[in-house]
C-alpha cells in the first residue's frame, strides 16, 4: 500500500507539471490574442502638455460617429477652395497635429489643403480604433469638411498621405475614394507579416485584423488606375524594414519608390521632408 500511495503521488506530481506546462504554453498566445489591440494601437489624448498647436488659420472640424464625438484639423489652402485636399493619417504612436512638426514645416504656400485625421480613441476622438471604425471616422471627417466647404468630394481633388500604420490607412482610404495620389511613408507589406517579424509566424496568425497593403494596391490598380503612388522608406528603419517598401514597389510597377538614406522609422519624416514635399507638388 505505501508503495502504491508513493506511485500515485509521483503520478499526481507529473500530472501537475504537465498541466502547468500546457497552461504556460497557452498563456503566451492567449495574451497576444487578447492584448493585440494594445500592441498595434497606442492611443493618447491631446493635453495641456502637448507641444504642437493648431496654427492661426487652422480649423477644428467636429463631427460625430456612432462611438462618440470626434475632431479633425483642417489647414486651408491659399484660396478658399483647395486645388488638392490631402487627407493625412499619422503613425500608430502619433497624433494628427504631429504632421505640423514634420511634413507641414515649410510646406509651400500654395493651393494644397490638409485634413489631419486622428484615429478613434486618439486625440479628442471617442471610440476604439479598429479597421472598420477607422474607416467610418475618416469618411465622417471628410463629409464634415465637405459641408464646411460647401463642396462635394466629387468636385475636390483628393489625395492621401500616411506614415507607418497611417500608410496602410491611406491606401485603404484610396480603395474607397477617388484619390489622385497617395504618399505612403514607411509602409509594411501586410500587418500580419510585420507582426510575424516581431512575434513569429505562428503567433502572427492570431492577428484578428490585417491591413493588407498588397491587396489594397491591387484594388487601386483595378479601380483607380490613374492614382499616383509614392513610397518613401528610410534605409535604417528597424521597425518596418525598407525591404517591405521595396517589395511593394517591385510587385506593383506603377508605384514610385524612394529610399531615404540613413533615415530610421521616425527620422524619415524630417530627413525625407524635401523629397516627399517635392513629389507631392509635382
Amino acid at each position: 500500500m505505501p508503495r502504491k500511495r508513493g506511485q500515485r503521488r509521483i503520478a499526481a506530481r507529473w500530472f501537475c507539471i504537465l498541466i502547468g506546462f500546457f497552461l504556460m504554453v497557452l498563456a503566451v498566445p492567449s495574451f497576444l490574442f487578447f492584448r493585440q489591440h494594445a500592441m498595434v494601437y497606442h492611443p493618447r489624448p491631446y493635453d495641456s502638455r502637448y507641444g504642437v498647436k493648431l496654427p492661426a488659420n487652422g480649423v477644428e472640424v467636429n463631427y460625430i460617429v456612432s462611438a462618440g464625438k470626434c475632431s479633425a484639423f483642417y489647414i486651408p489652402s491659399r484660396d478658399v477652395l483647395p486645388k488638392r485636399l490631402w487627407i493625412a493619417f499619422c503613425g500608430n504612436g502619433s497624433l494628427a497635429l504631429d504632421w505640423l512638426a514634420n511634413i507641414l514645416v515649410n510646406y509651400p504656400v500654395n493651393d494644397d489643403a490638409f485634413l489631419l485625421v486622428d484615429y478613434p480613441g486618439y486625440g479628442k476622438n471617442g471610440g476604439y480604433a479598429m479597421i472598420d471604425s477607422t474607416r467610418a471616422s475618416a469618411d465622417a471627417a471628410v463629409r464634415a469638411l465637405e459641408e464646411r466647404l460647401h463642396m462635394p468630394e466629387e468636385r475636390l481633388t483628393v489625395c492621401a498621405i500616411g506614415h507607418s500604420l497611417g500608410a496602410a490607412v491611406a491606401l485603404d482610404f484610396a480603395t474607397r475614394h477617388r484619390v489622385e495620389r497617395v504618399v505612403a511613408i514607411s509602409p509594411f507589406t501586410t500587418l500580419r507579416e510585420e507582426a510575424a517579424r516581431v512575434v513569429g509566424r505562428q503567433l502572427a496568425r492570431l492577428l484578428r485584423e490585417n491591413y493588407d497593403n498588397r491587396e489594397n494596391l491591387a484594388r487601386i490598380a483595378r479601380y483607380n488606375p490613374k492614382t499616383r503612388i509614392g513610397i518613401f522608406h528610410g534605409t535604417a528603419d528597424h521597425d518596418i524594414p525598407v525591404e517591405m517598401g521595396r517589395e511593394l514597389a517591385r510587385e506593383f510597377p506603377f508605384v514610385e519608390f524612394f529610399a531615404i538614406d540613413g533615415a530610421d522609422h521616425v527620422s524619415v519624416l524630417n530627413t525625407g521632408h524635401d523629397k516627399i514635399v517635392d513629389w507631392m507638388n509635382h
